[in-house]
This record gives structure tokens, C-alpha cells and sequence, in this order.
């Protein structure tokens, strides 16, 4: 599966009339472009073991890698997807929420996730490719002792 399928599904979601499709919406997006960065992390020679890949942590050091990689559009991506996954615990968890009640609201959580697809495409344009890659391994080996692959 392509993550790009989850931004495909938030979009439809979230015009929806259905609070539910709309909440749903926002938890589609989130992952869509998790798993685009996350995809970028392992293109760049990220080893995530299948245990962290199931832990909350996970969230986090994708976060962390787009923080520290010293491009500074990633460095901003990496608080939209901080952003973005407090909205879709949000929507997840609280019910209460009138946050979901319209369409703009969801859909600009839609357009977030999307401009993070964009930022981790450009990333993987030289020649910002290669220097992200170095920084984002050298973060990952010596800070958060993640296995990095040659």
C-alpha cells in the first residue's frame, strides 16, 4: 500500500457530512504522511526493528530525524507532523470535540499533511538529498542509537 492512499481517503473523508468520516479524515491524513517520512527515514538507511515500528516512540524519532536533518523546511514539517498527530489523537480520543464539526477545520489538517508530502519530496531532490541523508544518519547512529544501514 502507498501512503499517499491514506491522504487520498482523508480527502474524500473529509467533506463528508459525518463527524465520524471527518475525524477519520484527520487520522488518514496523519498517517499518510507519517508514513512518507517514515518511508524517507528507511530510504535513508533507517532501520527500524518491527517492535519500534509498533511503539508510540516511533512517532517521535520520525519527528526527531526531520528536526535535526539542518534543512529548515523539514525542520518545520517535523512540527506540522507534531501538529498534525495531536489533532488526530484528538480526533481519535476525544469526543467531545467540536473541532470536527466542519469541513474547513478537517480539511485544513488534509492540507497540512500534504505540505508535509511535499516537504520530504523535495528532500529527496539532490542536492539536498544527499546532505539530509548524511545529517539524518548521523543523528540517528550517534544520538538515538537507531541501527543505520551502509
Amino acid at each position: 500500500m502507498e501512503p499517499l492512499d491514506f491522504i487520498s481517503l482523508a480527502i474524500r473523508l473529509a467533506n463528508s457530512g459525518n463527524e465520524a468520516d471527518r475525524r477519520t479524515a484527520v487520522s488518514r491524513a496523519y498517517y499518510g504522511a507519517f508514513h512518507v517520512a517514515r518511508r524517507f527515514l528507511i530510504d535513508c538507511g533507517i532501520y527500524f526493528s518491527q517492535k519500534e515500528t509498533y511503539a508510540a516512540e516511533i512517532h517521535r524519532k520520525v519527528q526527531y530525524c526531520l528536526s535535526e536533518c539542518g534543512y529548515s523546511d523539514a525542520v518545520k514539517a517535523s512540527g506540522h507532523l507534531r501538529s498534525l498527530r495531536d489533532r488526530r489523537n484528538e480526533a481519535d480520543y476525544d469526543l467531545e470535540s467540536a473541532e470536527f464539526n466542519t469541513t474547513a477545520s478537517v480539511l485544513a489538517s488534509v492540507r497540512v499533511a500534504t505540505e508535509i508530502v511535499d516537504v520530504i519530496q523535495r528532500c529527496r531532490s539532490e542536492p539536498l538529498d544527499s546532505d539530509i541523508r548524511d545529517k539524518i544518519r548521523a543523528y540517528v547512529r550517534d544520538v538515538l542509537r537507531i541501527t543505520v544501514r551502509e
